[in-house]
């Protein structure tokens, strides 16, 4: 598994659209606080007290860090030759989902790396931005990667049924953000809880000591659709 990872790592790292990408969303990141800064909000507490404001936007970004590692693939129909060397499937299908978790992890380190960084260079200090405070924007920074790392479980696994990745995109999309409306609609909404969608925003609002819910539900969402995906996968047909 460790050299499909490296495979998959070292072809994409030789890419220009992760870079771009990557440039991209920095430069955002740019943006924004000088932004910020220019209309008055220009301490480094208020910078990244919004930056936890914002954590439902990346997850529009988990199904393009899928279709980067398993879209080429798809494309070429080059997994059936990687299947026919003797690589098992669960083995190939797990391989593809820590390769795009690993990704993630990376291009979250760089862009808040750089959002933190560029705000804590050119923005005032105030008194509450203390030790407590880092450790507790860290504390709900580690949460919310947790709940990326299920979401990207659930686009590999419709990336692993719908090959095509427009029709993937478009239902991770829909389970994700539109849930909570079947839920309401069916008069179900304490179901609401075991979504992602209200755990991203439970992580912005709720004291550090309760985001072990998040990361439970969470690590079981990862859990439940990397099995799903694994059984799928042993069975399905790859072109």
């Amino acid at each position: 598994m460790l050299k499909l990872i490296h495979a998959d790592l070292y072809r994409i790292f030789h890419r220009f659209y992760f870079y771009t990408m990557m440039a991209a969303l920095s430069g955002l990141c740019i943006l924004l606080v000088t932004v910020m800064k220019s209309n008055g909000f220009g301490t480094v507490s208020v910078a990244w007290k919004f930056f936890l404001s914002i954590l439902i936007y990346p997850v529009f970004l988990l199904p393009m860090l899928t279709g980067i590692v398993a879209g080429e693939e798809n494309r070429n129909h080059t997994l059936k030759n990687t299947v026919s060397f003797g690589v098992s499937r669960p083995v190939l299908y797990l391989s593809k989902t820590f390769s795009t978790i690993l990704l993630g992890v990376v291009l979250m380190a760089v862009v808040l790396g750089v959002y933190c960084g560029f705000s804590f260079l050119t923005m005032t200090r105030d008194s509450a931005f203390s030790g407590g405070f880092i450790q507790d924007f860290a504390a709900r920074v580690a949460s919310v990667c947790l709940v990326y790392m299920a979401a990207i479980a659930i686009s590999i696994f419709f990336t692993a049924i719908f090959r095509r990745n427009s029709l993937s995109i478009f239902l991770f999309y829909g389970v994700f953000f539109f849930t909570d409306s079947l839920f309401k609609l069916l008069h179900q909404t304490d179901l609401n809880i075991f979504l992602l969608k209200t755990q991203i925003f439970r992580i912005e609002s709720v004291p550090v000591v309760q985001l072990f819910q998040p990361v439970l539900i969470s690590l079981g969402t990862l859990a439940v659709f990397t099995v799903l995906g694994v059984a799928w996968f042993r069975r399905s047909d790859i072109s």
